[in-house]
């Protein structure tokens, strides 16, 4: 009987615990291009001027630009700037409109790179909370935004 209350308890912890896949960089879909490793820094909400962040990894098909949909309350006083894995600066030119910033790259983004996008500047409302981002991108050859995912930001206050 203990054998078989171990061996329940035990299933029970290991089905719990939250998958590493995402944490590694790594897609359900191996193939599809995608967003991994968000962060403030700093994360205390009150700190005006942070820099939100997350990576993309392309992976097989090469893309031309990024859209970001910002949160709502969320404004950017300062610029995007965007690198590959090394910290290499990638070319690109970066524009934010009605809460949606766009990133055009002047060379097609090649697959198997992984792309660091960090949003500088970032000013909220000061408390603390869970930020989206809904990340879009067009692949070289079409018009159309496809989605990635959504960078969530996590920042808190203290008091």
């Amino acid at each position: 009987m203990k054998k078989l209350i171990s061996t329940v308890a035990f299933t029970l912890i290991a089905i719990s615990l939250p998958a590493t896949a995402w944490a590694s960089g790594k897609s359900d879909y191996p193939d599809a291009n995608h967003l991994f490793d968000s962060a403030a820094i700093p994360s205390n909400a009150r700190i005006q001027n942070a820099t939100h962040k997350f990576k993309v990894h392309v992976q097989k098909t090469p893309i031309s630009e990024l859209s970001i949909y910002l949160p709502e309350k969320v404004n950017l006083s300062k610029d995007i700037e965007v690198t590959d894995e090394t910290g290499q600066k990638i070319d690109a030119q970066a524009s934010v409109d009605s809460g949606k910033a766009t990133i055009v790259f002047a060379q097609a983004v090649a697959p198997d790179t992984v792309l660091k996008v960090n949003l500088r500047g970032v000013r909220t409302t000061g408390f603390d909370q869970s930020l989206l981002y809904r990340v879009y991108s067009k692949p070289v050859g079409l018009t159309a935004e496809i989605p990635l995912g959504t960078a969530e930001v996590r920042t808190y206050s203290s008091n």
